[in-house]
């Protein structure tokens, strides 16, 4: 593995079983959040990771922090294999990578200050003690952008904004390299959501931390991300730099991402095309054979029914996508044309 990549995914499944009623509760089948995820998490950057909901993306983040048990593949860590990792190898890597939550509300302890709750990650790995401690909880909250003099206050006489600062003050208590930021601003009013990004970046490039953003907002991804990976029913279906992603999209489910996302200049936003897609997303106790798009893919034909496409070059250099078209006949934009359309 290169020395630039600081977290890694190699066929990474997490499945939860289904229960079935009766005394006995033999799982009925298999829920395929995480289905065969390969990811790589490079040095110093910021990958977002987008999806619609219940596309498997928080499941993700959590089995990458070791939050959730993984049921198939590896995961590498600095290097290192955590896959099974316990006891004190576990602790550390809670030290070095950490957490920020989406409802800053219900994260936080409603009987627990500030200062304890900030306090807590450093008493945990023993890294500051007494006044120490204390100055460096005061250090912390600066850092996030409030006043240390609000330590001893609780949960409850701030407003969202500042409780989500409290949670990255938190996760930053530790020192870590890797930051997984789960919907950090999905539960925000919309000018508190641009600061809490703006402090996340101000803080990704002055503490050199690694980044994994979390949402299903492609504009504020697009906003902070140095890459952008795209996810579907369990799998990443496009991978690339931001701004390949953003403006030349490769794969036709994220052809649609970006069409649902207003344009500002009104005129624009007027003349452009959106595409919606036909049905729902499938469940992912049932996900469907070969390309699991197939079902709402406008393009769909021959091998989308039986083959599963894998990431394959497409579009700029270091954008992938999953898609059966750049293996055949050239990309999405052209399939159309090609009468490829096999499906009404």
């Amino acid at each position: 593995m290169s020395d630039d990549v600081l977290v890694s995914a190699r066929g990474l499944e997490v499945h939860f079983p289904i229960g079935r009623g009766g005394l006995r509760r033999k799982p009925a089948g298999l829920l395929r959040a995480v289905d065969g995820v390969d990811l790589d998490v490079l040095r110093g950057e910021t990958l977002g990771l987008v999806g619609e909901s219940g596309c498997g993306k928080s499941t993700l983040g959590n089995a990458l922090l070791r939050l959730v048990p993984s049921t198939g593949g590896s995961i590498t860590f600095d290097g290192t294999d955590i896959t099974g990792l316990e006891g004190r190898g576990l602790k550390e890597l809670r030290r070095r990578a950490g957490m920020v939550f989406q409802d800053p509300f219900a994260s936080l302890d409603p009987r627990r200050t500030v200062a304890q709750t900030v306090a807590e990650p450093l008493e945990v790995h023993g890294l500051r003690k007494g006044r120490d401690k204390a100055a460096r909880v005061a250090e912390l909250l600066e850092l996030v952008g409030l006043d240390p003099a609000v330590a001893g206050r609780y949960p409850h006489e701030f407003s969202g904004g500042q409780r989500q600062r409290v949670g990255i003050a938190r996760a930053l208590a530790g020192e870590p390299d890797f930051l997984v930021c789960d919907e950090a601003i999905a539960s925000l009013d919309v000018s508190v959501q641009a600061q809490v990004l703006n402090l996340l970046r101000r803080l990704q490039r002055r503490l050199g931390l690694t980044l994994l953003f979390i949402s299903h907002d492609l504009s504020a991804v697009r906003h902070i991300s140095d890459r952008i990976a795209v996810m579907y029913l369990g799998r990443i279906v496009e991978i690339g730099p931001a701004s390949a992603v953003g403006s030349d999209p490769q794969m036709p489910y994220t052809q649609a991402l970006l069409s649902a996302v207003p344009l500002p200049h009104p005129a624009l936003e007027r003349q452009r095309e959106r595409i919606v897609l036909r049905g729902d997303v499938p469940s992912p106790a049932a996900v469907p054979s070969g390309c699991r798009f197939r079902t709402r893919c406008p393009y769909v034909f021959e091998p989308c029914d039986d083959v599963d496409p894998a990431l394959q070059p497409a579009g700029a250099p270091g954008q992938q996508a999953a898609c059966h078209l750049h293996g055949v006949v050239g990309t999405p934009a052209t399939a159309d044309a090609e009468g490829l359309t096999a499906h009404p």
